[in-house]
């Protein structure tokens, strides 16, 4: 069952391209993606793979990052996740394929994954940004739990503005490259209310 292939929504391509059109003005758009059956699936798997802690604290002085969770970066190229992602290639590049002119020249390729598992009353991990590393598109896919995540305009945190994630929404972050735009929007999680499961699909150009 791990090995096989991964069918998304027939009108997918339809809510990505329209996503992905707001992406560069919004920073980070969520919409839905799968269902309680899919999610099973998923969680499952989540439940078999080995979790290290992540660093607690990352960065010095003002450049500090928190973090609270446990994650898994190992995961064997057959998982229902390897599966997922190459399904979310094709509907982001049918999406592109819609859009005129399109903000990235081709679809992305996620050879980055990683499974975060962030228990309740978890810190969550404060402002910050990901690695100049990825490039393109951030996806991330929330598997199970409850937690809250915010865009902000710095570090400091404030005028965050929240982007609701509940299970089963698959959550775009433009990172440098998308739309000829290079920064890389400050976002946070808190507030983790039930144990919170998430897949994160990356393209990290160093490992291109």
């Amino acid at each position: 069952m791990d090995g096989a292939p991964w069918t998304l929504a027939a009108d997918l391509e339809t809510e990505l391209a329209a996503a992905l059109g707001r992406l560069a003005a919004e920073d980070a758009v969520a919409l839905p993606l799968l269902g309680p059956a899919e999610r099973a699936r998923l969680v499952e798997a989540a439940g078999r793979l080995s979790y290290r802690p992540a660093r607690p604290m990352i960065g010095e002085g003002e450049r500090t990052v928190r973090q609270d969770f446990e994650l898994c970066m190992t995961i064997r190229p057959g998982s229902p996740f390897h599966a997922l992602a190459t399904a979310l290639e094709r509907a982001v590049a049918g999406a592109l394929a819609r859009l005129t002119p399109p903000p990235l020249a081709a679809p992305p390729r996620f050879n980055d994954l990683i499974v975060q598992r962030y228990r309740p009353g978890s810190l969550g991990i404060t402002p910050h940004r990901d690695h100049i590393r990825y490039r393109d598109l951030v996806a991330i896919v929330t598997l199970a739990g409850r937690a809250r995540f915010f865009l902000c305009p710095d570090r400091g945190g404030r005028d965050a503005r929240e982007v609701p994630i509940p299970p089963g929404s698959l959550l775009l972050m433009r990172a440098p490259g998308f739309a000829g735009l290079q920064d890389r929007p400050f976002h946070m999680l808190s507030d983790v209310t039930e144990t919170r499961i998430a897949l994160g699909l990356r393209r990290d150009v160093q490992a291109d």
